[in-house]
């Protein structure tokens, strides 16, 4: 069994399939194109002499002679005989009996006049023109639809540049409308709300500002709520392409936050319930009703917070603006109560990792200072006497090592490290550690030197 083709072969194969259609048109356009100015092969011959009736032997021969010699003139202009209905004598001198005859007379062909002759060339001149207009129709069209489109997007990435400045926005949208076309921009103004509503949802943080400027969108594009509505749901189909994403690239397709963000906004700006409908059932299959519905409210809360730090933090209390972000004044006041309960044990934990550490600087100190010498006046943290005088007693004790060499013992674990004179560059340098507990070089001594 073989199995289906994947979205990027089947995208990689219709893009074969147009380069080749392109190609095609192309080579028939140039084709007519050249039979056009190709010269026709056929020879011109004179037209066929029409049969002549009612003629007397004598000018039937006549005639004949007439028609032979004008035949036989240069083939560049043939000779064009017209016939006429005359009336001749044949009665005896004196007696006209009226006969009608008919006889040839040559005519030179008119100067300054183009005779094209009938061939085949003709009508390849005239589908070769009718297929370079189709293709050029086509691909101009093409070019056109790829130019707006690319005005419509670059329009969402300006405008969200004007976030909280009306005036600039005003101006941003009005100069777009004029690049996309001063009638034609009706039918773009829809597509430039829709891609607008995807930059916002993605760059900028869910505020009051955000909403005061998605709610002039409408008024500055002159877009109907009909309109708004389709164009929110459009935006969440291309924010979210894939509902029930199987393989990797479909899933990183997916935005469901973005697309969380934009429902928080449609719900207080344009608060329709078909078009909400159709912005949950965007959501991955994984997120249920109870995860949007927690992912709404944490949004929520992040936007009062953002309120609350602006203006100096939860010690201020409760500030304004709750009621524009959909809350009710209990639950702001409970963020607010959260806020200081998080900053309070934050500040908890903060003095006890602070007095650990003052802890074990305490511990190191004592512990210098008994290496240094000082066990007489200093006792190391949990020793007794008895262990006092036994290390005093070690330390005092000479050991045994070979002549010129060093003898350097840790302080902090008694790891003793002999080394010979003059080789203390390699064995010994300054970056040199305890191999036993990691102790720096400074915790080393040299009982060498005390001896």
């Amino acid at each position: 069994l073989h199995a289906a083709p994947t979205h990027q072969e089947l995208e990689f194969q219709r893009l074969v399939g147009i380069m080749a259609l392109r190609k095609l048109i192309s080579l028939v356009a140039i084709a007519a194109v050249a039979n056009a100015f190709t010269p026709s092969l056929a020879p011109t011959l004179p037209r066929p002499q029409a049969a002549v009736s009612r003629l007397s032997l004598a000018q039937s021969r006549g005639l004949r002679r007439l028609a032979m010699d004008a035949s036989s003139q240069s083939e560049a202009r043939p000779a064009i005989l017209v016939g006429r209905e005359v009336a001749v004598s044949r009665g005896p001198p004196g007696s006209e009996a009226a006969q009608e005859q008919q006889y040839y007379e040559e005519q030179p062909a008119p100067m300054g006049e183009l005779q094209m002759q009938k061939s085949g060339v003709n009508t390849m001149v005239l589908v070769g023109g009718g297929v370079a207009a189709l293709a050029g129709g086509y691909f101009g069209v093409k070019n056109y639809k790829r130019r707006q489109q690319s005005l419509v997007e670059e329009f969402g990435y300006s405008q969200v540049m004007y976030w909280g400045e009306p005036e600039g926005g005003k101006e941003n949208v009005k100069e777009y409308l004029g690049r996309v076309g001063p009638v034609i921009n009706m039918f773009h103004r829809a597509d430039m709300f829709k891609e607008y509503c995807k930059k916002l949802s993605s760059s900028k943080p869910l505020s009051a500002t955000s909403l005061a400027d998605f709610r002039e969108m409408q008024t500055m594009l002159g877009v109907g709520k009909g309109s708004i509505n389709k164009m929110i749901a459009k935006a969440a189909e291309e924010l979210v392409p894939y509902t029930k994403p199987t393989e990797l690239w479909e899933r990183n397709a997916n935005k469901p936050s973005v697309l969380g963000k934009l429902l928080w906004l449609t719900e207080r700006c344009y608060p329709d319930p078909a078009t909400i409908a159709k912005l949950r059932s965007r959501f991955p299959e994984s997120y249920g009703d109870e995860v949007i519905d927690v992912l709404q409210k944490t949004l929520t809360e992040q936007a009062y917070k953002d309120v609350l730090a602006a203006a100096g933090g939860p010690e201020e209390g409760l500030q304004p603006g709750f009621e524009v972000l959909g809350l009710t004044q209990a639950e702001a006041q409970t963020v607010v109560d959260g806020l200081l309960e998080e900053k309070r044990l934050a500040e908890e934990e903060a003095a006890r990792i602070a007095a650990e550490k003052a802890e074990e600087e305490r511990v190191l100190k004592i512990r210098e200072a008994a290496w240094k010498g000082m066990q007489g006046e200093v006792k190391t943290h949990g020793e007794t006497e008895e262990d006092r005088e036994a290390r005093k007693k070690k330390a005092k004790k000479e050991p045994e090592r070979a002549e010129g060499t060093h003898e350097y013992e840790c302080t902090m674990c008694g790891y003793t490290l002999f080394v010979a004179r003059g080789r203390e560059f390699k064995f010994f340098g300054d970056d040199y550690k305890c191999p036993q507990c990691g102790a720096d070089k400074k915790y080393f001594k040299d009982n060498a030197v005390e001896a």
